[in-house]
């Protein structure tokens, strides 16, 4: 039985406590499925001066590192797919590798709060830590909450590239005056297909979002 019919089995019967009311699209961070996916994504960090945060921990079993990531307070099972999605912009997931499973949180939104939550509930679930990186203890600033507004997102301009194996990569640019507007946008559209990625640039960076999901360029 596979991870999506463990998750409705026991949405239907009750059997464990399971965190429902969101579905893919609600997806906020980048999910990692694949060892080469992970693979891509620490060679890119390499080049980084500024490394963010993570917590990354072996798991003998894909239930383990599926149970412990959905047991964090910012992550939850998809009531459409049964897979994980995440509530803040992380780099997230679990996949097979040596035949065992990593799973990992990663990314510069990891608060020392989150960072611990993920040390402890990893731990709980039988993972055994691998590699971290603790972040920065800073005392929590009262934000006054910007709504994003969709509207004043704007088309710039489409780009297309040639990727590995002569396949064509299309970029969409768009422009927004802040991270709040660009993050609304980006949730309200989700992207479906492979090759295909949204960019929204903003003062405050540019914000992006593909297949696997949103991240920060």
């Amino acid at each position: 039985m596979g991870i999506l019919d463990r998750f409705r089995k026991k949405k239907e019967t009750g059997e464990e406590p399971v965190k429902t009311g969101y579905f893919e699209k609600d997806n906020k961070g980048t999910r990692y499925e694949t060892s080469g996916q992970a693979v891509a994504y620490w060679s890119a960090r390499m080049s980084k001066i500024k490394k963010d945060p993570f917590v990354l921990f072996i798991f003998d079993t894909e239930k383990e590192a599926h149970d412990a990531l959905i047991d964090l307070s910012y992550v939850y099972a998809a009531e459409d797919n049964g897979k994980p999605i995440c509530t803040t912009v992380l780099q997230f997931g679990y996949y097979p590798i040596s035949g065992k499973y990593e799973a990992w949180v990663c990314g510069s939104e990891l608060t020392h709060d989150m960072w611990q939550e993920a040390m402890g509930k990893f731990k709980k679930h039988g993972g055994k830590r691998k590699n971290d990186l603790e972040p920065e203890k800073i005392a929590p600033v009262k934000k006054e909450v910007t709504k994003g507004d969709v509207s004043k997102v704007l088309f710039v301009r489409e780009d297309k590239q040639k990727g590995a194996f002569g396949k064509i990569m299309t970029y969409k640019v768009y422009k927004a005056p802040n991270k709040a507007c660009a993050m609304a946008f980006l949730e309200k559209n989700p992207v479906t297909r492979s090759l295909y990625y949204l960019v929204v640039e903003t003062p405050e960076g540019n914000f992006c979002r593909d297949i696997q999901g949103i991240y920060k360029e």
